[in-house]
C-alpha cells in the first residue's frame, strides 16, 4: 500500500511539474533550457581569456597555465567587466605556475562570435574584448 501511495504521488507531482513546473522543481518538472532551440541564424558565443607576455606574444590562458577555467570566467564575467583590475589575479597565478617564461603585461576576457547561417557555420568569426587589465 506504502509503494502505490508514493507511486501516486511521484506521479502527481510529475504531471503538475510537467504542466506549471521550471528548472527550480527537478526532478518533478523538465529542466526547460534543453527544450528550446537557439537562433539558427545567431552567432554562437564562446569565452577566451588571453595573455599577452612581455615580448608581445598572445597566449591563451586555461586551467593548466594559469590555473582558470573557461567556466569561472564566464560566472563571473559580469564583475570582470566592471572592475577589470580583478583580472590580476590570474595574471598572478601564471606567474606562479610559469615560472622563467615572460611575465604577462595584458589579460583580456575575449568573446569569440562564430556566425552561422541555417545552424551551418559561415567562416565569420568575430572577436570582441569585453574587459582589459594592463598593471
Amino acid at each position: 500500500m506504502t509503494r502505490v501511495a508514493v507511486t501516486l504521488v511521484v506521479v502527481v507531482l510529475t504531471f503538475a511539474g510537467t504542466i506549471v513546473g521550471n528548472d527550480n522543481h527537478f526532478p518533478f518538472a523538465p529542466f526547460q533550457m534543453f527544450s528550446i532551440a537557439d537562433n539558427p541564424n545567431e552567432p554562437i558565443m564562446v569565452l577566451r581569456t588571453d595573455g599577452i607576455d612581455a615580448t608581445g606574444a598572445r597566449i591563451e590562458l586555461d586551467e593548466r597555465n594559469a590555473g582558470v577555467r573557461r567556466a569561472e570566467i564566464e560566472a563571473q564575467i559580469d564583475r570582470f567587466k566592471a572592475d577589470p583590475s580583478l583580472l590580476r589575479s590570474v595574471q598572478d597565478a601564471y606567474a606562479v605556475r610559469n615560472p622563467g617564461k615572460p611575465p604577462l603585461v595584458e589579460v583580456d576576457i575575449v568573446e569569440v562570435q562564430h556566425h552561422l547561417r541555417n545552424a551551418q557555420p559561415t567562416g565569420v568569426i568575430t572577436e570582441v574584448v569585453l574587459a582589459r587589465w594592463k598593471p
